[in-house]
């Protein structure tokens, strides 16, 4: 457990899953709830490879979470074991005040308890805010993808 002024960082827990989840939904709005608490559920589970923290407030408010994981590449990196950042959410209230950077500063200890030498992110190209944020804790630009699709008028759909 890390503690900041006013904020406590520590890792999630089954108590803090409604809390997680309306953050959960902001960050991703486009996942369902199910596979949310799925995911969730599986965090919890393996704990180990796949944290999450929380950062609550010294009057009990959980105001941010943040999701690692262990993937075997990152750009950057190349094909090795770092820790990952998969997602992180300050609730808009608490931003600016230092609580993602609080997060991130206790996955990055985590990733070097571990025996990672490196840390991945990414995120949304056009999502200024997390790119400022990234860039500020010391995050190195080292890609971008720009994904396409195209809808296909078919008739016997799989």
């Amino acid at each position: 457990m890390r503690t900041k002024p006013n904020i406590i960082i520590r890792l999630a827990r089954k108590t803090n899953l409604n809390d997680w989840l309306f953050m959960r939904r902001a960050l991703w709005p486009d996942c369902p709830p199910k596979k949310h608490r799925e995911e969730m559920a599986q965090i919890l589970a393996d704990g180990k490879d796949q944290p999450a923290w929380v950062a609550e407030s010294l009057s009990g408010e959980i105001i941010g979470f943040l999701e690692v994981s262990v993937r075997n590449y990152a750009d950057g990196v190349g094909r090795q074991d770092v820790g990952y950042l998969e997602g992180w959410y300050v609730k808009p209230k608490y931003r600016k005040q230092g609580v993602g950077r609080a997060l991130v500063k206790t996955a990055e200890e985590w990733a070097v308890r571990s025996g990672f030498s490196h840390m991945g992110s990414d995120t949304w190209v056009g999502n200024r805010g997390s790119y400022r944020a990234h860039r500020a804790m010391g995050y190195q630009d080292v890609g971008r993808d720009v994904h396409f699709v195209k809808k296909l008028n078919i008739k016997n759909k799989r």
